[in-house]
């Protein structure tokens, strides 16, 4: 279901216009993908304890706060994660690819923890990128593809969005933004808990992003 969704949202993203209809769609389209990224981790955990034979069960502990700087041949960032230097180097991996990497923590005081950052603002070297334990800390070094390029920010999506905001709300498009909120409104009456979880998280934090701008109703009887 998520699949079809991320699907039918960049069918949308190429039809829309409007920068806010636009901004919209491109918050839920990257918390689908997101979603489906856990699912996938969560999948292949599962699998792997199925296979290793163990018993106990622990849960996905989802991160979402970390840090992050660069330098001319990195980005870095920091994961705060208490205790996690008395995790054995296999229990700590990272998996990259040239536009995303995931980090799972296994078996941390029984439980396990995740964090996926996807969509890269560019490209990285997967394997000249490489991670570090420290005191609470995991430290996580993306290899730039391209040294010396400067990241305004860490993911395409948060640039899209920084756009949106510095553009400021579009007027031209309505009747198009318009028929593109019934689409996304009969997704939402017509989808799935995480469906409509998906869209109204993307709507309501598109309204908090616009507050500055002006006020963003067309949703709001979601």
């Amino acid at each position: 279901q998520l699949k079809n969704d991320v699907a039918e949202l960049t069918a949308f993203l190429e039809q829309a216009k409007s920068v806010r209809v636009r901004g919209v769609l491109t918050a839920a389209k990257a918390e689908a993908e997101r979603e489906i990224v856990n699912l996938e981790m969560k999948a292949r955990i599962a699998a792997e304890r199925e296979a290793a034979g163990t018993e106990a069960k622990r849960y996905l502990h989802e991160l979402t706060d970390y840090g992050w700087d660069q330098s001319a041949k990195f980005v870095k960032l920091f994961i705060t994660l208490n205790g996690v230097q008395a995790c054995t180097e296999e229990n700590v991996t990272v998996n990259y690819t040239e536009t995303s990497m995931q980090l799972h923590v296994r078996d941390l005081n029984g439980k396990d923890f995740g964090l996926s950052v996807n969509n890269l603002l560019h490209d990285i070297d997967v394997t000249k990128s490489y991670r570090k334990i420290k005191t609470d800390m995991v430290a996580i070094y993306l290899k730039k593809a391209k040294e010396g390029d400067n990241w305004e920010v860490l993911t395409s999506i948060q640039k899209r969005l920084k756009q949106k905001q510095d553009t400021g709300m579009g007027k031209d498009g309505d009747n198009a933004e318009s028929a593109l909120i019934n689409i996304m409104k009969n997704m939402y009456n017509g989808g799935d808990s995480k469906t409509k979880q998906m869209i109204a998280k993307a709507w309501t934090e598109s309204q908090e992003k616009a507050r500055m701008g002006g006020s963003m109703d067309a949703l709001g009887d979601l």
